[in-house]
């Protein structure tokens, strides 16, 4: 009997851990159930965001404006701050808590370990990249695949909190470098352009419109009744991955070369990659992570590459 006792205490005190450790970073606050008025209302708002980000982008992406800051540093900074600009000024106009949005710095170095700990998996999933075409179908199944398994590996090495991410962030580095190439680091100028526009606007725009807004607002009113490697997760991340696929399945981007076309691949494996971001949001509770781990890999390739 007292080694019964015993185990089970064990028991309870493990179970205990694992809450703290899924539930203390949560920002979400706890679900309760909402009308279908409400539910209607919430899904309105989103589509409302997400309709009005697509269209300004498009309408900026051809204006003068546009055109010479693209001329000047080679990369679309203003298209992108709207994707940061628009879902605040929702937050601002709805008096919204920011938090609940995945907009906290509250336990820092909690999400930077969580994020250098990943990124030698997300490193690894990023080499394909090298040798697909992610717009054409073969190399979307490919991706696909990659996601799938990204996901899983994801969830197995963040069951727990890590301890240090350290050696996993040097070889996630090194797996980059290796994957570019070997090529010759870009001037200083272009590899600052690289670093500052894809972590601070085209992650951080993507995050904070999807992961951030998209999904945290479907949880607020969906709620997160599933579970996954015990991380809750619900109808959120599902709507906000397959509107992260439509996203680039219109390939707004490619109106300003005036070759505008769909392009169903690029959507298609871009929802699993949306799927992998929404994980990353609901087990740190927060878009930290999901915005280091979305913009690094990018950033690093293209210091790499030059571009």
């Amino acid at each position: 009997m007292p080694d019964s006792r015993e185990s089970l205490k064990e028991k309870n005190s493990r179970k205990a851990r694992l809450r703290r450790c899924f539930s203390v970073h949560d920002g979400i606050k706890e679900y309760r159930p909402k009308s279908t008025r409400i539910k209607i209302m919430a899904v309105l708002e989103i589509f409302v965001l997400f309709s009005l980000t697509l269209f300004l982008i498009a309408v900026l992406a051809l204006s003068p404006a546009a055109e010479w800051q693209r001329s000047l540093t080679h990369r679309p900074f203003l298209e992108y701050s709207l994707m940061i600009v628009l879902p605040l000024l929702f937050l601002i106009i709805l008096r919204r808590n920011w938090a609940d949005y995945g907009l906290s710095l509250r336990n820092l170095k909690y999400h930077i370990d969580i994020a250098m700990t990943g990124l030698l998996p997300v490193a690894i999933a990023s080499i394909p990249f090298a040798f697909l075409d992610y717009r054409q179908w073969n190399g979307a199944f490919v991706l696909t695949a990659v996601r799938i398994g990204l996901i899983f590996t994801l969830a197995l090495m963040l069951r727990d909190k890590p301890a240090s991410g350290q050696n996993g962030a040097a070889a996630g580095f090194g797996v980059i470098w290796i994957a570019s190439g070997w090529t010759p680091i870009a001037a200083a100028g272009n590899a600052l352009s690289a670093l500052l526009f894809s972590v601070f606007f085209l992650a951080l725009g993507e995050e904070l419109l999807f992961r951030g807004y998209i999904q945290s607002r479907m949880n607020a009113v969906f709620g997160r009744p599933f579970r996954f490697f015990g991380v809750r997760w619900g109808w959120g991340v599902l709507i906000a991955s397959v509107l992260f696929g439509l996203m680039h399945v219109l390939n707004i981007g490619s109106i300003r070369t005036g070759t505008w076309q769909i392009t169903w691949a690029w959507g298609f494996w871009t929802f699993f990659s949306g799927l992998v971001f929404g994980f990353l949001r609901e087990k740190t509770g927060g878009i930290i992570v999901p915005t280091l781990l979305h913009g690094l890999p990018v950033a690093i390739a293209n210091m790499f590459l030059g571009l």
